[in-house]
């Protein structure tokens, strides 16, 4: 079969942007219903019909010897059913991820883009999220880009661009995100932890990225934050209501900021096409959880949550 895996599949689906990553074991049915999302991931796969109620992002986790999981339950699902988003990856620079070299990571994506788009020719393809749009993250990914065009002698094709959008250290042996995979440099971005909710750092570092991203020739592609939130807990500063206005404040930047110079123009110039807070429900970040699984209820952040997603139903 000849595949010609430069030309990206068409008919992107713009109509679900608010969503959650669900990592923890929950009703995600029922509350998506109470929170109002729209979509959400949970950095695994699922072989079960798409619902026409709340949009599911299949994941590819990787790995500098291969991918999770194997070949054959991934041709399975691709062939048996169709029309999904794959996320191939999740946080490759992060040694605590993926872990996983920019050149590997390139014959990796590689191998699953053509792998996933030979069994279903209405898949949609989404690069791993990178854990933040900073200039070494930046780094990391234009190594992507050039290993990939010397091994395949072709620009990376993709459907979605993808970042984590957290605000993070960039330094071994102290709190954040670390140094990228593969990248010799002795730091990166030094913020402090009052810092880590800066809500002008946020905006400013993917206005960077659209920016980046139109520079390697990707301004007609669609953008997808598939994490932002909090994840340092209360004692660091970081209240509930400080991040249910963080919640707000990001959420509806991203809903309403427009650059013609550099947003997707089948979107009216906005920067971000679609985004997941991070997230539902995690027993090692729970400061920014959605919702109380003990209790059954929302959380403060959660009632924002929902608040936007109501206010975004009704100005539709």
């Amino acid at each position: 079969m000849v595949l010609l895996i430069s030309a990206c599949s068409s008919s992107i689906d713009l109509t679900n942007p608010i969503g959650f990553g669900l990592s923890s074991k929950a009703d995600v049915d029922e509350w998506s219903d109470k929170l109002g999302a729209q979509w959400y991931f949970d950095w695994a796969t699922k072989a079960s019909r798409k619902s026409k109620q709340l949009e599911y992002w299949q994941t590819i986790r990787v790995n500098q010897n291969g991918y999770s999981p194997s070949r054959e339950k991934i041709e399975t699902i691709a062939r048996k059913y169709s029309g999904y988003t794959w996320i191939i990856g999740n946080e490759p620079d992060n040694a605590l991820q993926d872990n996983t070299s920019p050149e590997k990571y390139a014959q990796i994506y590689h191998e699953l883009y053509v792998l996933i788009k030979s069994k279903d020719r209405h898949a949609k393809i989404a690069i791993a999220g990178v854990s933040q749009p900073t200039p070494t993250r930046l780094a990391y990914l234009s190594k992507v880009l050039e290993g990939y065009e010397q091994l395949y002698h072709e620009k990376l094709p993709v459907d979605w661009w993808n970042i984590h959008a957290y605000v993070l250290r960039e330094e071994n042996d102290s709190w954040g995100a670390g140094l990228p995979v593969g990248l010799s440099i002795e730091h990166g971005e030094l913020y402090e932890i009052e810092q880590h909710g800066d809500i002008s750092i946020f905006q400013q570092n993917l206005i960077q990225f659209r920016k980046w991203m139109k520079e390697n020739g990707y301004q007609d592609t669609p953008l997808v934050v598939t994490e932002y939130g909090i994840l340092l807990p209360e004692e660091f500063g970081f209240s509930q209501e400080f991040i249910s206005d963080y919640l707000k404040d990001t959420s509806e930047w991203m809903l309403t900021y427009q650059d013609e110079e550099i947003g997707f123009a089948e979107d009216n110039y906005h920067l971000v096409q679609k985004f997941a807070w991070f997230s539902l429900s995690d027993p090692n970040f729970s400061s920014a959880n959605l919702v109380d699984l003990n209790n059954k209820t929302l959380t403060l952040v959660g009632e924002s949550f929902n608040s936007l997603t109501q206010k975004n139903i009704s100005e539709k």
